[in-house]
């Protein structure tokens, strides 16, 4: 199962089985952009194959990102407001380091 295990002010770090991936997020005009962290592979090296495989997959991609945006907000780093634009909140610009999830 898919979950988040740390996040940062602009990305979550997930965990599905032996995956390990980045989302990086942030606010840009009102939205939420997210991306892999990772893009560069070693295509000899079996873990970079393996985790370039599993983003290659838009369901993880959509299940990672949500899961990403959810736990920024509810840390209270981005929100989104009565219009649907997403801001970021002091937190984001003051907050230092990762903070695991238990």
């Amino acid at each position: 199962m898919m979950k988040a295990i740390k996040y940062e002010k602009d990305a979550v770090l997930i965990q599905d089985g032996k995956i390990n991936a980045w989302v990086d997020i942030w606010v840009e005009n009102g939205d939420t952009i997210c991306d892999w962290n990772k893009n560069d592979f070693i295509m000899t090296d079996p873990n970079d194959v393996a985790l370039k495989n599993w983003q290659d997959n838009l369901e993880h991609f959509e299940d990672a990102t949500t899961i990403a945006r959810e736990v920024l907000e509810n840390a209270g780093i981005i929100y989104q407001d009565e219009n649907g634009k997403w801001h970021q909140t002091e937190k984001y610009h003051t907050m230092k380091g990762s903070i695991p999830i238990k």
